[in-house]
């Protein structure tokens, strides 16, 4: 990793982590703060290496911005997915035992924030790597070989 990725990384998770206090207590707010972050990270697991996945995708590749409308709307669907989820969640809280907000074991926190931690966790990780797949098969056909892109009328 190199070390304009890594700062890239710990600007991203300061910023959240500022956006999370701002917008934390606001109606809808960590619905906003969590699409703004997830966005953010999301299209750096996506375009650059990371520890598992190694291939770096840039954006000036033609075959890349052919599939950038592709994964906009991918990434869109997992973005309701999320924000669906957490307005379900957290319209739930006040209805949940208490069971859920108390503290297990001595690092353990409440299992109601694990629960949005490990969803959100999963979902991203899941939009990843099929972005990756995506960006991946689009590389290895190659430019003229795109099932998704249609053909010039002259070679119809």
């Amino acid at each position: 990793m190199t070390l304009g990725i890594l700062a890239a990384y710990m600007v991203g998770a300061f910023g959240g982590l500022c956006i999370f206090i701002v917008f934390g207590e606001r109606p809808f707010g960590m619905q906003v703060a969590t699409t703004i972050i997830y966005t953010y990270f999301a299209f750096w697991y996506v375009f650059f290496p990371t520890r598992g996945l190694l291939e770096q995708y840039s954006l000036h590749d033609k075959t890349v911005q052919r599939r950038i409308p592709l994964l906009l709307a991918i990434h869109c669907a997992f973005l309701i997915l999320i924000v669906l989820g957490e307005t379900i969640w957290f319209s739930m809280k006040p209805h949940l035992p208490s069971y859920w907000f108390d503290e297990h074991g001595k690092r353990g926190g409440p299992l109601y924030v694990f629960v949005v931690i490990g969803s959100v966790t999963v979902i991203f990780l899941t939009e990843v790597l099929i972005s990756r797949r995506i960006l991946s098969r689009g590389l290895r056909e190659g430019p003229n070989e795109s099932s998704n892109v249609p053909l010039p009328i002259d070679k119809l």
